[in-house]
């Protein structure tokens, strides 16, 4: 079990630091460079900056998607590597998975075409309008 509880922490430190980079480092959205639309993710790194800072009004005009899944996402994973720790059967494994997380999916396509039409401008990046 001390060896499960190790891997589990090293997942999650790997995560922390990735996450931590991508903030430092604030790449461009190659999707948004390259076609002009915005992705779904777009405006992910201004809301988390925007939450840091204590900006509820600014996140959510970055990415209201983000800001409701980004938090179920967190929660998932450390129930998971909760379960993988002790030994139990992963969620994944589980028969209503596939649909949960194809359910997610298509909310994120949704919102990714939605935020480029023209009658959903507000569901673009707030940074996007100025």
């Amino acid at each position: 079990m001390r060896r499960r509880a190790l891997i589990a922490a090293g997942v999650l430190l790997a995560l922390c630091l990735c996450a931590g980079a991508i903030l430092l480092l604030g790449p461009d959205c190659l999707i948004l460079k390259y076609t002009g639309f915005y992705c779904a993710g777009c405006g992910a790194q201004h809301m988390v900056l925007a939450l840091l800072r204590g900006d509820l009004r600014d996140a959510l005009g970055q990415n209201l998607f983000m800001l409701i899944f980004l938090p179920g996402a967190c929660i998932y994973i450390v129930v998971e590597l909760t379960r993988y720790v002790l030994g139990m059967r992963p969620l994944y494994r589980y028969r209503a998975f596939c649909p949960v997380l194809c359910a997610v999916l298509l909310l994120g396509l949704l919102f990714a075409v939605l935020r480029n039409l023209p009658g959903f401008q507000w569901l673009a990046p707030s940074w996007a309008a100025a």
